[in-house]
């Protein structure tokens, strides 16, 4: 089981997301087309920034292909660390409230998982970190 947070829109029409806590697989490798998909544009101009200052930086050093490959390596790291912060970031801009960390199977069990509780305690009603009812 993995821990997800569930993110609910403001909007008229509920809508209702689950991200993954921790690393992001698809954005460690394939990082601009996840960005862009996502439409976290900032992160599209700073993994295009990062790239061409590293692929510049270490072709000025004389730095060979192993050690480039390290260098992007460890970048794309760096990405798939941060994508579901940055995924996160994005709806609270957009108007989500996270209202739930929950432990579930995936992203559709987590979704499951909240409208039953939320169903059973009322919407309104408070709610601890854990989701749970104890």
């Amino acid at each position: 089981m993995r821990i997800y947070t569930v993110h609910v829109s403001k909007d008229l029409v509920p809508n209702i997301v689950s991200i993954k806590e921790g690393f992001n697989w698809l954005a460690f490798m394939f990082s601009l087309p996840w960005a862009a998909f996502n439409r976290l544009w900032l992160m599209v101009l700073g993994i295009v920034l990062a790239s061409a200052f590293l692929a510049w930086f270490l072709f000025a050093l004389g730095g060979d292909v192993g050690v480039q490959t390290i260098a992007f390596l460890g970048l794309a790291k760096i990405v798939g660390w941060t994508a579901n912060d940055l995924k996160r970031q994005n709806l609270a801009k957009r108007g989500f409230k996270e209202v739930a960390i929950l432990l579930a199977d995936g992203k559709e069990t987590a979704i499951a998982r909240y409208v039953a509780i939320a169903s059973n305690r009322g919407v309104n009603a408070s709610q601890n970190r854990a989701g749970g009812p104890w």
